[in-house]
């Protein structure tokens, strides 16, 4: 029998975001590295890498030595549904930063208006981008490694429940 779709979209993110869960938990390695290698995906999925943001996590990943699994399972923090709202996010801040309507800083680029506003537009959302990537990885080298630990113990406890102690032989 073939699986439904999803029908909406907050079902698919469900499905995404409980899918990374459940790999990322499942994996094995030091928990440490385990966060370490989400987070710099995670840093380099929010990050503007132009299509080469899960081969460079991967690769830092594999030079340092921390879980190269987690780390593409931290690029996929970026995927066509949350796209939008990183891209907002990071010009929103960016503006805030810079004092800027970002409105105004918008509709001056898509008017091709003067080069100088658009080398603006850019700094403004790189700005506002590269904050939002750091602040996503601190959070999620946490999450992440505090899932994983956690997800653990309850494996453990499981374990040591339904497989008691077996008693001596009298």
């Amino acid at each position: 029998m073939a699986r439904k779709r999803p029908r909406s979209i907050r079902e698919r993110f469900r499905r995404i975001f409980r899918y990374i869960y459940l790999r990322l938990v499942r994996v094995g390695g030091d928990p440490v590295h385990i966060g370490l290698g989400f987070a710099v995906g995670v840093f380099l999925g929010i990050f503007p890498t132009f299509g080469v943001g899960t081969p460079l996590a991967l690769l830092i990943a594999s030079l340092l030595r921390w879980n190269r699994i987690s780390a593409v399972l931290g690029s996929l923090v970026m995927n066509p549904f949350t796209t939008p709202f990183f891209w907002t996010l990071s010009g929103s801040l960016g503006a805030a930063i810079f004092r800027v309507d970002a409105k105004k800083v918008l509709q001056s680029v898509g008017n091709g208006e003067r080069m100088k506003s658009l080398s603006e537009a850019a700094l403004i959302y790189l700005t506002g981008n590269t904050l939002i990537a750091l602040a996503g990885a601190v959070v999620s080298y946490f999450v992440s490694r505090k899932l994983v630990m956690v997800y653990r113990e309850n494996r453990q406890e499981l374990w040591k429940r339904t497989h008691p102690p077996s008693e001596p032989d009298p």
